[in-house]
């Protein structure tokens, strides 16, 4: 995974919050999204793709920008099999 992988991973990861916010469509990222992981899934780090197998976008992003993540204790955990993926 190059370093122009990763800024291509934030920018629809970005866009798709700021749309979260501001209430509207976000398919377009997440066609994006997958797209991309797709195209990273050979060489991208294990975690991060734990991340964007299960949509934990915002802990994708988090890893992206810092390559580390800090649990949330008020976040859902991602290996709850109640929540659908």
């Amino acid at each position: 995974m190059t370093a122009a992988h990763v800024e291509d991973l934030k920018d629809p990861l970005k866009g798709m919050f700021q749309a979260i916010e501001e209430k509207t469509n976000i398919v377009d990222h997440i066609l994006k999204l997958e797209d991309l992981q797709r195209e990273i899934a050979s060489t991208a780090p294990a975690q991060l793709r734990h991340f964007l197998e299960r949509r934990s976008y915002i802990k994708a992003l988090e890893y992206l920008e810092t390559g580390i993540v800090i649990d949330d204790p008020n976040r859902p955990d991602c290996e709850d099999d109640a929540h659908p993926h």
